[in-house]
């Protein structure tokens, strides 16, 4: 689904009715909205658990074939929910990296066990993990 809106004065936009029907979105959600500069595109998602249950991971790994599908089936093991990842080769063949944005609310792990669970995995060379906040530009 496809709709034009146009933003007011103030830089506002309004999700039309039916978006928010479907998303089963109301007065007072709150969404993550992700801006990609080399796309010129803005992404809108809606948070469903609450944010203060949302995290941003950087993880860097080698760049081999079933790595990334192996660190995933660690993170679907820790009940951890992708709400939206972009991976990437930063050296061909050698090294690689996947930005995550997760939510956590049906994990058990605190951000702490889940960082050393993923170090400790062999797959995952280094990473970052801080949870995110309202109004959270560049966390």
């Amino acid at each position: 689904m496809i709709s034009l809106v146009r933003l007011d004065t103030r830089g506002r936009l309004v999700i039309p009715t039916e978006f928010r029907e479907i998303l089963g979105l109301k007065e007072g959600d709150e969404v993550l909205i992700s801006l990609d500069t080399k796309t010129d595109t803005i992404t809108i998602s809606p948070i469903y658990e609450g944010p203060d249950r949302l995290i941003k991971m950087e993880i860097e790994f080698g760049d081999t074939p079933g790595c990334l599908a192996k660190i995933s089936k660690k993170i679907a093991d820790m009940k951890i929910d992708l709400v939206m990842t972009e991976s990437k080769s930063s050296q061909r063949r050698r090294k690689a990296r996947w930005d995550i944005i997760a939510d956590i609310s049906k994990c058990s792990y605190s951000v702490n066990q889940i960082k050393q669970l993923l170090l400790q995995s062999g797959f995952v060379e280094s990473m970052s993990i801080v949870k995110m906040t309202h109004g959270c530009l560049h966390c």
